[in-house]
């Protein structure tokens, strides 16, 4: 009797996740470039990328975008356009709640890092839960996940003065 009241109640938690993810992970992004020109983005025009990290101590496949090629793509200057005071800007990446973390450009240039930088949609082969996404943009090899943005609201590209 027991066991069939645990596996009622696991099916009944894994129905309640599975009807709570979104089913369509969203397809554009506004970026503000330093001139304060707004573009949307259609994310779906780039290559999808996967990382495997570690966080929280759990493995996890995360896949998205560049967030170097959402840049690029709304006229951001990256590459050998990237010197002298373009090198000053920042990234402010703002969630829906209101919080706003801060990447210099040079952390998404590959002229400069190795690093990857993803504009997140989906996490162990299904869209992010919505307490994360629809998008999250994911540091994958940041110690801890604490620049990480859950459901990401806008990019902007500011210059520092």
């Amino acid at each position: 009797m027991t066991s069939r009241i645990v596996k009622t109640v696991v099916a009944a938690a894994f129905c309640t996740l599975q009807c709570a993810r979104p089913a369509h992970a969203q397809r554009t992004i506004g970026v503000t470039g330093p001139d304060g020109q707004l573009t949307t983005v259609n994310l779906g025009e780039f290559p999808r990328q996967t990382v495997v990290t570690g966080d929280r101590g759990r493995k996890a496949t995360i896949e998205g975008v560049a967030l170097r090629d959402v840049l690029a793509k709304a006229g951001v200057p990256l590459g050998e356009a990237l010197r002298g005071k373009t090198l000053s800007r920042v990234i402010v990446v703002s969630a829906a709640d209101g919080d706003q973390v801060v990447y210099a450009i040079a952390e998404v240039d590959a002229a400069c890092t190795d690093q990857t930088i993803l504009l997140a949609g989906r996490r162990d082969d299904g869209p992010l839960l919505p307490d994360t996404g629809p998008l999250q943009l994911v540091v994958p090899h940041d110690k801890r996940p604490a620049r990480w943005v859950r459901q990401v609201a806008k990019i902007e590209v500011r210059d520092v003065e």
